[in-house]
């Protein structure tokens, strides 16, 4: 892919470092997840930045790769606003956040990694962290992001099926067509868990070994000082007890909750209420009674949890 001038003058301006990129599909606790990260003093955990749905940066604005009305167009392109108003001007006030926007809009014809770069490079010595379930959606999106940084670091962030799916049904009520019934809208949920697991899955093996690791989201949050030094070691970051004390207090995170003019960019429900809270254990039943799929999907679904640990 040849490079754009913005891309061109974001690498010959500056440092960068390699990147961590979180995997995980939609309702996957990854912004909590990413918040407990981000609390390190070597890494900045970016919002959720969309950068691999479109090839520009106009056209991420537009929304185009996602399936989406313009009302959520414009909330799923608050993030990459929200991450360049505190990158550049260290506010994410309303006017910062629509300087912001406007920056965004001039610098359209950018491609999305020369918009990726740029934000690291400004954020260095620090490592940049992100993560969009988008990038996860889509095999173009996943590889646009593995070609772009065949050097970085990726966690695939896993979470129970039956756990997941319920989540998916909660959040997502509102976008479901009203005529859909509910075991239609439970199988669409269910097969965007395992599309997206088997997708990371298929694309982490091609790295080698020490690039990736894997981790249940539910082991993290409910025992981050037993996960996260090994999380840290992996990462060659130094740490300490007060360090991972530090990382514990999610609600610290510059993107931990939703501002005036800044309603999007990780999970709602999470920037609602940012502190840390425990979550349950994964339950033993990899299939929930409730749900009607034939025996192949049932296989399928039992098979990929189990490779995931559950």
């Amino acid at each position: 892919m040849t490079e754009s001038r913005g891309e061109e003058q974001s690498r010959s301006t500056g440092q960068v470092c390699d990147p961590v990129f979180m995997l995980a599909p939609p309702r996957s606790y990854s912004t909590v997840s990413l918040a407990m990260l981000a609390g390190h003093p070597q890494l900045y955990g970016f919002p959720e930045m969309l950068l691999f749905t479109a090839p520009t940066v106009g056209e991420i604005l537009k929304g185009a790769g996602r399936r989406a009305d313009a009302a959520w167009v414009k909330f799923g392109n608050v993030g990459i606003a929200r991450a360049v108003a505190e990158i550049h001007e260290g506010s994410q006030s309303p006017v910062a956040v629509e300087r912001a926007m406007d920056w965004l809009r001039a610098h359209g014809d950018w491609e999305s990694v020369a918009l990726m770069n740029h934000l690291l490079r400004l954020v260095h010595p620090k490592t940049g962290l992100e993560k969009s379930p988008d990038t996860v959606r889509s095999e173009d999106a996943l590889s646009t992001c593995l070609q772009a940084y065949p050097t970085a670091r990726y966690l695939h962030l896993t979470r129970h099926p039956v756990s997941t799916v319920q989540s998916m049904r909660k959040h997502w009520a509102a976008f479901f067509p009203p005529e859909m019934s509910p075991q239609v809208r439970t199988n669409m949920c269910l097969m965007s868990w395992y599309a997206c697991h088997l997708r990371i899955v298929k694309a982490l093996l091609k790295l080698p070994a020490d690039q990736w690791m894997r981790v249940r989201a539910e082991d993290l949050l409910r025992a981050p000082r037993v996960w996260l030094p090994s999380l840290l070691d992996w990462l060659s970051l130094g740490h300490d007890n007060l360090t991972i004390q530090l990382m514990t207090r999610t609600e610290k995170w510059p993107f931990a909750r939703y501002h005036e003019a800044a309603q999007g960019g990780g999970d709602f429900s999470f920037m609602r209420d940012p502190a840390l809270r425990p979550v349950a254990a994964p339950s033993p039943e990899l299939i929930s009674p409730s749900w009607e799929i034939t025996d192949e999907v049932r296989r399928r679904i039992v098979v990929l949890a189990r490779y995931l640990d559950y």
